[in-house]
Order: structure tokens, then sequence, then C-alpha cells
């Protein structure tokens, strides 16, 4: 195996384990300012010891996030230091914003959430609980900030200097808010809604089942009904505009999603299908006539490109790349004899720059593209389990109409069943969206194969066989703590006060 194989796997290993614990951070501590939210007005105790409850299981989930998450930062240093050298001046900025705003706010209004119960006044505890729910929404922003720089760079110019090419920020909020940040962000937040939705959807139906906890599952699963009913339908509306704008901004990303190797007017919708990357073909199983062409274009004539003719696209942009190169250097050397500005010799010098990396970034092949079956599978199952959510929460909606919501025991089963399938679908849809920006580290700009350290294979094969073992432990241990205090569920001690009685601390 090769080392660049090998050190997109370590990469990829360390961010799929450490993506398992982000959305259930983002959805856990929104519900968790909620809930609180509402004990404040009501002084319903249920709610209140709900919150706390479910913040036991929030710090442990963020704890064996922070471990799994530090590691990456340093691999952008050790295995892909050639892409660190070209994107540091502007990747390395949301970076640090996201370490030293987002992270702190969160991590120092945990601590006072979970020790401050009562020593501070409710009104703060509650404060405290949307901060650490803005703290993890604005650590996701950062982080997509620059996620969504590399899927479409915007705000930048291309240099030269001793240390090779790199990229340089002209425009912060160009950058900040390119074509895809804000969609791209509230789809993936919203998704992480949908993780914590359905766990404590699942949670409360297991003390349903078990007939534990009874009066804390039934407001609980009430509760987390309705908030996941409401995000799921919301994530369909958010996936069609960010599949939209993907369309529109990695054409070659959709239409791999899509499977489909040849132009089409009129596009079908393939809902199933069979990838053969050797033959350069898609046996379709079952589709919808002129849907992808409404949903890409909102036109059900509209041409949908296939792959075959995006990569001769842009071949073509390549060739009309290292054309320019040869005129630009030209006038380069003139406007230099001529005694040129400074700003102009340097717009000039960006602009060769850009066409040398435009040259060698889009002069693509097959042999380049990643597995096509990987992007096309992994994100028609993030969209089809989109849909089973909304079902699922809807089907909830009716039965908590009904009056028998706490009662039906297929849907109990359901949504306890059900806790993995959102890890899944946005796993999923990580791996359709980043395997799917292949062959680039940043779209038509940084080729991923340009992006690796070089070291020896050996190292790389040590370190990722050390990390799957540490991960791995990690994981086992995150199960095993999350498991037990969930069986032990929110218990209090009580006191007797006017012959009833009234929980006065967690243990």
């Amino acid at each position: 195996m090769d080392l660049l194989t090998l050190s997109r796997i370590q990469f990829g290993m360390t961010a799929f384990y450490h993506f398992l614990f982000v959305p259930l951070t983002l959805g856990l501590a929104f519900i968790i300012a909620i809930l609180k939210t509402i004990y404040l007005k009501n002084r319903d105790k249920r709610y209140d010891r709900l919150a706390m409850f479910l913040m036991k299981l929030f710090a442990i989930n963020f704890a064996v996030g922070v471990a799994t998450g530090l590691t990456m930062e340093f691999e952008f240093g050790t295995n892909w230091f050639t892409y660190s050298k070209f994107v540091g001046d502007i990747f390395g900025a949301p970076l640090a914003i996201e370490g030293l705003m987002a992270f702190f706010l969160e991590s120092t209004f945990i601590g006072l959430f979970l020790f401050g119960k009562e020593r501070v006044s409710e009104k703060m505890h509650t404060f405290a609980a949307w901060m650490v729910a803005l703290g993890s929404t604005l650590s996701a922003l950062w982080i997509l900030i620059a996620n969504s720089w590399m899927q479409t760079p915007a705000g930048y110019k291309i240099v030269e200097t001793p240390q090779g090419v790199k990229a340089v920020l002209t425009d912060f909020w160009e950058a900040v808010i390119n074509h895809t940040t804000v969609f791209r962000f509230l789809h993936c937040v919203d998704a992480g809604y949908i993780v914590g939705g359905f766990f404590v959807m699942g949670i409360m139906a297991f003390y349903l089942l078990k007939n534990r906890e009874t009066e804390i599952a039934k407001i609980g699963l009430k509760f987390s009904v309705i908030f996941t009913a409401v995000v799921s339908v919301l994530q369909i509306i958010f996936g069609d505009i960010h599949g939209y704008q993907v369309t529109h901004g990695q054409p070659l990303k959709m239409a791999m999603m899509e499977g489909k190797w040849e132009t089409e007017k009129g596009a079908s919708l393939d809902l199933f299908g069979i990838i053969d990357q050797d033959k350069q073909e898609t046996k379709v199983l079952l589709k919808v006539p002129y849907l992808l062409s409404i949903l890409s274009f909102h036109d059900p004539k509209a041409e949908f490109k296939g792959i075959k003719d995006l990569i001769k696209e842009y071949r073509q942009i390549s060739e009309e790349a290292k054309n320019k190169i040869p005129v630009l250097e030209q006038k380069l050397k003139q406007i230099e004899l001529q005694g040129a500005s400074e700003k102009e010799i340097e717009n000039l010098k960006s602009e060769l720059a850009l066409a040398k990396a435009n040259a060698r970034a889009y002069n693509i092949d097959f042999k380049d593209l990643p597995s096509v079956a990987l992007v096309f599978t992994t994100f028609h199952i993030m969209v089809y389990l989109g849909f089973f959510f909304a079902f699922v929460t809807l089907w909830g909606l009716y039965l908590l109409k009904k009056g028998t919501l706490y009662t039906n025991r297929a849907f109990l089963w359901t949504v306890l069943l059900s806790i993995p399938l959102p890890y899944i679908a946005t796993e999923f849809g990580w791996i359709a969206a980043e395997v799917g920006r292949q062959p680039w580290l940043v779209q038509g700009v940084l080729l991923t194969k340009d992006g690796v350290s070089f070291h020896p294979t050996g190292n790389v094969w040590f370190s990722l066989i050390f990390f799957t073992l540490i991960y791995t432990g990690i994981f086992i241990v995150f199960l095993y703590a999350m498991i037990k205090a969930v069986k032990k569920g929110p218990v209090f001690k009580y006191t007797k006060s006017n012959g009833s009685l009234t929980a006065i601390k967690e243990v």
C-alpha cells in the first residue's frame, strides 16, 4: 500500500471515530438548553432532572470527542505537511478561532453546569446550558467554514514564495461566507439535532419498556418526538438546498453521488443502482424520470452533466491554463522591465501562480477518481435514512395525538433500535462529502496526492495500527460508561416534606 493511501486511511479512521461524538454534542446540548428553559418557566422538577441526567451523558460524550479530535490537529502537520503549508494562512484562522473561542466557551460552561447546580441561581444555570449549546454550535461553524473553503474556495489568491506555492487570504468574509457555508452548516448541525433527538427518544423508550423512571421518560419522549419531528422535516429541506448547491459548485461530486457517467437531458433520479467503475456505467434498478433535473436545476428538461463530460471539461481547463502560463510569464518580464508598480507585479504573479495550480489540479483522468460506488451508496443511504427519520417522528406525533405514544410497544422498540441509525446517516454523509471531493484536497486548486507528507510507509503503518488500537479502546470505554449511566438512570436522593417526596440532589 502506497504512502498516499495509507495517509488517507489514517486520517479517515481518526476522523470517522471523532465524528461519532460530534453530532451528539450538537444535538444534546441544544436539547438540554431547551429543557432547562422549560424548567425555568414552569418549575416542573422533571425537566430539571432530565436536563441534569442528559448533561451527564453529554459530558461523557464531550470528553471522548475532545480526546479523539486532538490527534487530527497533529495529523495536518505530520501526514499532510504540504497541504498545511499550502492552506495554512487560510485554514489556520478558523481552526484557531474554533479552539480559542468555541471550545473554551463550551468547556467552561460545562463545568459550571455540572458543578454549579446548587451554587448558582437557576437563571445562571440555564444560561450556562445555553452557553454550552452556543459553544458547540460555534465550534461546528468554524470547522465547517474551514471545510467549506476546501470544497468551494473563495476570498484568496495563490502566491509563489521561496518555500513553495501557497494560498493567501484576500477577503476574510468572502472566505468565511462562501458559496456553500451557510447551508452546509445548517445541514450538518441539523443532522446533529436528529442524532440527539433519536438518542433521547431511544433512552426514554428504554425506560418505558422497562417500566422505569416513567414520569421522566414520558416528558422526555414527548419532548424529543416533537423536537425530532421538526428537525427531521427541516433536514429534508436543508438537504435539498445543499444538494442544489453541490450540483452547481461541485458538479463532479454530484455526478458521482448520482452515479451518472453520461450527460443526460431530463435526467432521471436513480434510486437504486449498481456501479461498474471499470466499465464506467451504472446499472439502474429503479429510477424516477426527470426528477434529478428538477431537483438540480428546477427544470425537468435541464442537462445534467455526467462524469465523462466533466472530466473532459476539466482537462480542457487544464490545457487552457497551461497555454496561459508562457503568456503570463512573458507579460511579467515586460512589466518588470517597464518598472510597473509593485501591486501590479504582485497581481500578475498571483495570476500566474493560479494558472500553474489550475493546470496541474484540473489535469485529471478516470484513474484519479475515488470509488464512485462508495460515494453513490453512502449518499443514497444517507438520503433514505433522512426520510425514515421523518416518517418515524411523524408516526410518533400521530401516536401522541391519539394518546398511545407511551404504550405503543412497536414505536418504542423502533426508536430504541433506531439510535444507531442517525449516526450511520451522519457518517455516510461525511464519507459522501469528503470522498466525493476527490481527487482534490482543495477543489480545483490542490490535488490530494500533492498534499501528503513524505514519510517512510513503515512509519505511517505503525501510527495507523497504534491509533486504531487506542481509538478502539477509547470507544469501548465510552460505550461502557454510557451504558452504565443509562442503566443507572436519573437517580435522586429524596426528602419527605408535607407528606410528599421531593428530589433534592442527584447521586
